[in-house]
């Protein structure tokens, strides 16, 4: 008798146990997990935001030490606040020269890397892309420019977007019976160039004529154009006829 009633005993704690824990676990509340609830009171980060636009002034800032290898990039954030404010403050360049802003606009912005450089940065749109034009000019002996193409990532693009005018290009129509004489007078041409982002329009300048000597710069600039006009099209640069 006394082990049955042990097992009795036994049998109706081990009942009371599961009631107990049947009843605990139905009353617990459920928990749900839905990831668009949570996404969406998620609050917003950096990558959600929009980027901010590219400007003439940004790129100038952000640009690789290949572009202005001069200029380090703390020298020209100082340039950039000295002409935001309006002081005429120069900055140094690694050569200890003088260099600022001389101008700048959310397109475009000039600036005086030395006495005698100068580089015009410009923005191109070129469908959703934009594209940065670089002229860099030196004004010695006289204005001389040459221009490179960039990605809005300073990649350069070497071909396709402009084509530099030689000798022919610059030659007018009547000059064409003394074509060898500007061949050996004229070994190379000196041209400015400038943009203007409002028109769209990319001049080059004939600079030849304050290079030579004067007997050969008279009856050289008679028989060259004075300047070579382009337009980009979205494109690339497309020659204009006179």
């Amino acid at each position: 008798m006394t082990l049955l009633r042990l097992f009795a005993a036994g049998a109706a704690l081990t009942a009371a146990f599961c009631a107990i824990n049947a009843q605990t676990t139905s009353t617990m509340p459920t928990i749900s997990f839905n990831p668009e609830t949570v996404a969406a009171s998620a609050p917003e980060t950096k990558a959600d935001a929009t980027p901010e636009p590219l400007t003439a002034t940004k790129a100038f800032a952000d640009a690789p030490a290949t572009v202005f290898p001069s200029i380090d990039r703390m020298t020209r954030l100082d340039m950039i606040d000295y002409y935001n404010s309006g002081s005429p403050k120069p900055s140094k360049n690694a050569f200890k020269g003088d260099c600022r802003i001389l101008s700048a606009s959310d397109s475009q912005i000039t600036v005086a890397t030395s006495k005698v450089s100068e580089v015009e940065l410009s923005l191109l749109t070129q469908g959703r892309d934009t594209l940065l034009m670089v002229v860099t000019t030196l004004n010695t002996p006289v204005p001389d420019s040459s221009v490179k193409f960039y990605t809005a990532r300073w990649k350069e693009i070497d071909k396709g977007l402009f084509m530099v005018p030689m000798l022919d290009d610059w030659t007018l129509p009547e000059a064409k019976e003394r074509k060898k004489d500007l061949e050996n007078a004229v070994p190379f041409i000196l041209a400015k160039f400038t943009y203007a982002p409002e028109t769209s329009t990319f001049t080059l300048t004939n600079n030849l004529g304050d290079f030579l000597p004067e007997n050969d710069a008279k009856w050289v600039n008679p028989l060259m154009h004075k300047q070579l006009n382009y337009k980009w099209n979205g494109k690339k640069m497309v020659r204009q006829t006179d």
